[in-house]
């Protein structure tokens, strides 16, 4: 699998956001896949420039709960959750 550096996952997300396109039409033009497009704008407008920055850790098994928790409460989807958390 890629992996993408902030920048230019920033790109992507600004050229989303300045309305230059689409995630279809984005995936195309930068060659990613349209899926990766929609989690990077999702995880940017919840966590600004952070949201793009990959983190690798263990989670607690609280956390998972929580996240499976909140996930029901408020009928979100894996996708939703993934970029909330």
């Amino acid at each position: 699998m890629r992996k993408f550096d902030v920048r230019f996952k920033g790109k992507v997300v600004r050229e989303y956001l300045a309305g230059k396109g689409g995630y279809k039409l984005l995936a195309r033009k930068f060659g990613v896949a349209e899926s990766m497009v929609r989690r990077w704008v999702a995880a940017y407008r919840h966590h600004g420039n952070a949201g793009l920055i990959r983190q690798r850790c263990a989670y607690t098994l609280e956390f998972k709960l929580e996240v499976l928790h909140r996930g029901v409460v408020e009928n979100l989807s894996r996708r939703e959750l993934a970029a909330i958390y």
